[in-house]
């Protein structure tokens, strides 16, 4: 039997395919760095990609802890934006990528989690301001296009929904 992914779940899935660039941007940026890259969120990052959610996030946050660069710390923490966000804990996944933004806020793939987490909440407004920063600073991104056509849709079911209750 085959399972269309709804909506939301679709963009989780683009989301985390972004978070899981992001990390292998950060990992490549600390494999130049005299410490070398941190290995248990390289192998936090992969499990993620191998769809092992769970593990990607325990190993992420075990790597975390250990981790002092601010690049890396917020690479780490939308990666696990992207993992709770596939596990359906949305508020979990907003708190990552809160903390992520918070280190550092010009990565769009963060945005891109955030958006995506939004959308999962049912925060179709907020989801739609994460796009637009994500756009601005990634114009040509094809996820946060799809993302955006997603939210949009969602925006039309709700005044759809709220117009026939209004007519009732």
């Amino acid at each position: 039997m085959i399972r269309r992914l709804s909506p939301i779940s679709a963009a989780f899935v683009v989301a985390m395919m972004m978070a899981a660039a992001s990390a292998q941007d950060a990992l490549e940026a600390s494999a130049r760095t005299v410490i070398g890259p941190n290995v248990l969120l390289a192998d936090g990052a992969q499990a993620m990609l191998n769809g092992d959610w769970e593990r990607g996030i325990q190993l992420t946050q075990l790597g975390l802890a250990v981790t002092h660069s601010r690049e890396d710390r917020a690479a780490a923490l939308s990666n696990l934006c992207a993992g709770y966000g596939a596990l359906k804990n949305y508020v979990r996944a907003l708190e990552s990528c809160n903390e992520s933004l918070e280190l550092l806020d010009s990565n769009w793939r963060t945005w891109q989690n955030r958006a995506a987490a939004n959308l999962g909440l049912g925060r179709i407004e907020e989801s739609l301001k994460d796009i637009q920063r994500g756009l601005e600073l990634n114009p040509q991104s094809s996820e946060l296009k799809k993302t955006l056509a997603i939210a949009r849709d969602r925006e039309q079911v709700e005044r759809e929904r709220l117009k026939d209750l209004v007519e009732s």
